[in-house]
């Protein structure tokens, strides 16, 4: 371990799992702070000890502190799906203009969120994190400690969809990380505008609707996406590296950051040409006897199933094509229904 000098380790107790446990082994690789719900009479003298009635709440009280501390543009990014693809392909966009913090990972958990936050240091000028939500009275908390100033709001899908009554309450409930932004971006829907708080700036993108701020026409060739751009007196022409709608939908939410900041059209044409792809989601390998392998091993709902099934159908290297499908969880549907649509 590194640093245990300086270490704090918060003794989370879950499920499965209590932190609390591994307070002797830490100790002994040298880690003397801790935030506990509980001392241990032989321990207590062998370190600092911090007690609370909720560790993971003095966890996400001490990240939302430390967001304070900082007044640079931090964005926020929810949705069904693309959240990770977004906030990486935004990292690898804008890093030449800024130094950005982000979400390790996925990190975009009651947990992992407020990790994330506490990873920002004086030396960032831009801020990228997830948030994301199985149900229910999970977002206000998240909101509290990102307290984002732009807000990106990827997509409503069917993941995580038996944590909510209907799709109504997944909206709202989304759209509470929006609370105090300066500004949302989001594709113009008329299922999401109905919820949205008017007061909320709001800077949309749409295919269908001229009413956007940004008019989007899509054109896909063999192995690329053309996207023609309109937005005020701009009329210009991007071209990505991908033809599903996944990605196509998820490079306009990035085009509408670099948008949002003003950069050079020139750089962003020259930058989205390079988009990739990230771990797990989509990714093409190569396998034995010249055969392709797409990685989509990260998620396994229904909507994401869709979103690789038209990514596959892309795939035009190969005749013969397999499916290896795991257990769909938390789809909010029966077996047979589930099933039915798969």
């Amino acid at each position: 371990m590194q640093n245990s000098e300086t270490t704090l380790f918060f003794a989370l107790v879950g499920s499965n799992n209590n932190g609390h446990n591994y307070i002797n082994s830490l100790i002994e690789q040298g880690v003397t702070h801790f935030v506990v719900e509980q001392i241990d009479t032989e321990v207590a003298q062998k370190g600092n000890f911090f007690v609370v009635k909720n560790s993971l709440k003095a966890l996400q009280k001490l990240a939302a502190y430390y967001r304070k501390q900082f007044n640079f543009p931090i964005i926020a990014i929810t949705g069904s799906n693309g959240k990770t693809i977004v906030k990486e392909w935004l990292n690898f966009l804008l890093s030449p203009n800024f130094n950005i913090a982000r979400s390790p990972k996925s990190y975009n958990s009651q947990v992992g969120v407020p990790l994330s936050i506490l990873s920002i240091s004086d030396n960032n000028n831009l801020g990228i994190f997830e948030a994301g939500i199985s149900t229910t009275n999970e977002m206000q908390k998240l909101q509290k400690i990102i307290n984002p100033t732009i807000g990106i709001l990827t997509n409503i899908g069917s993941a995580h969809d038996e944590g909510f009554t209907n799709i109504s309450q997944k909206i709202k409930e989304k759209l509470k990380l929006f609370l105090n932004v300066d500004l949302l971006i989001l594709n113009k829907n008329k299922t999401i505008d109905v919820f949205l708080n008017p007061k909320i700036k709001t800077f949309s993108w749409s295919s269908n609707d001229k009413h956007a701020d940004v008019f989007v026409i899509t054109s896909h060739f063999e192995t690329f996406t053309q996207l023609k751009i309109t937005h005020k007196s701009l009329c210009f022409a991007v071209l990505i590296p991908f033809q599903d709608g996944a990605s196509v939908e998820n490079a306009i939410h990035c085009l509408m950051v670099m948008l949002y900041f003003n950069i050079d059209q020139a750089l962003i044409q020259n930058r989205m040409k390079m988009l990739y792809p990230v771990e797990m989601r989509l990714k093409i390998k190569s396998g034995i006897n010249n055969t392709l392998l797409i990685d989509d091993s990260y998620s396994s709902d229904y909507q994401s199933l869709k979103i690789a099934l038209d990514f596959l159908e892309h795939q035009k290297q190969h005749k013969k094509k397999t499916l290896i499908l795991s257990d769909i969880v938390q789809s909010g549907l029966g077996d047979a229904e589930l099933y039915g649509k798969v």
